[in-house]
């Protein structure tokens, strides 16, 4: 199996993160947020608002500090990444590796780690390609 990039064309191996050709990152399908304490996950495959009600899914105690609208996921294409940004309107704030996120957003990296005011509602990302 290969990947198609997103600017070229050039079919690539699955093993390459970044086309031989333009060297343009590969840019993940979807993000996936693993709930360190349940186990379970969800994914996002758009860009979307998440919050109470996409995450109770998950199961984990930590919902209670969840808004109806948490954070915001944003599928950069051009950047090859995902981006978290923090919506003004949550009650708590959502930290990225337990800081907060700045007002810019901030880029994803596989293993991140999401949670609510840097304690509740632990969530580890894993790319989709």
């Amino acid at each position: 199996m290969k990947w198609k990039c997103d600017d070229c064309g050039i079919e690539n191996e699955l093993s390459q993160s970044t086309c031989p050709g333009c060297f343009k990152p590969r840019s993940p399908l979807g993000v996936g947020l693993i709930s360190d304490e349940t186990g379970k996950e969800i994914q996002c495959r758009i860009s979307a608002v998440l919050g109470g009600r996409t995450l109770k899914k998950l199961g984990d105690s930590g919902l209670k500090y969840v808004s109806d609208e948490q954070f915001r996921l944003d599928k950069k294409p051009d950047l090859g990444a995902w981006v978290v940004t923090n919506l003004p309107v949550a009650k708590n704030p959502t930290y990225l590796n337990g800081a907060p996120i700045p007002d810019e957003g901030s880029q994803l990296k596989e293993g991140d780690k999401l949670s609510i005011k840097g304690k509740a509602l632990a969530l580890t990302v894993k790319f989709i390609y």
